[in-house]
């Protein structure tokens, strides 16, 4: 059975979104002191692999801990935009997009992780976001820290019709070498607008 990790490990120091509080993992005790190893974290819901639910841009009160575990768990369509700036519909239509997938966006974006560059990032067309509601798919993906830039309008669109958004994925490359997989992107049951969460992919076999 093939794994593979899509998420950033969290970090102190590790990259945030410009102007969000630095993430700071604390050593409360440690076992050389006290015989045990204790840590705190600092950090928005926002930092490294997160999940946004739909209360975070939208006049939604679905928090984290709303959401169906079923909605986190799918069939998982890869896109490969690379070298795209703004990914459209013509995209996607050749893709077999089923209710209840989960579309992943490998853009090659995450290459300028911990680089100013990286929040120059490419963007998903409004009539994309459409589209996939329209499709009634569950959950988007990205290697990149959004899928738009302000006002963030393909946010309000998934968002509004309770698609998920996961940020800051990484390795996508390595899903271009199995045919089919299953997504997993679980957060933690949060009464928040968001989530840190591990996202995974699991290889189908016969």
């Amino acid at each position: 059975m093939k794994i593979i990790d899509l998420s950033y490990p969290l970090e102190t120091g590790m990259p945030v979104y410009p102007g969000d509080t630095e993430v700071n993992i604390h050593n409360e005790r440690t076992w050389e002191a006290d015989g045990f190893r204790l840590s705190s974290l600092h950090s928005t819901l926002h930092a490294g692999t997160h999940i946004d639910a739909p209360s975070h841009i939208s006049d939604s009160n679905v928090m984290m801990k709303d959401v169906d575990l079923r909605q986190c768990i799918g069939t998982g369509v890869l896109i490969d935009a690379r070298n795209k700036r703004m990914i459209d519909v013509e995209d996607v239509r050749k893709k077999d997009i089923k209710a209840g997938d989960i579309v992943i966006f490998l853009t090659g974006w995450s290459k300028h992780y911990s680089t100013p560059l990286y929040n120059d990032h490419p963007m998903l067309s409004e009539a994309l976001a459409e589209f996939l509601v329209m499709k009634k798919i569950s959950l988007i993906g990205m290697d990149m820290p959004s899928c738009d830039h302000e006002p963030y309008p393909v946010h309000r669109i998934l968002m509004k019709a309770g698609i998920l958004i996961a940020e800051n994925l990484c390795n996508c490359e390595s899903l271009l070498d199995i045919d089919e997989f299953d997504m997993y992107a679980i957060p933690l049951k949060i009464d928040a607008e968001a989530s840190l969460a591990r996202v995974f992919a699991k290889e189908k076999t016969a």
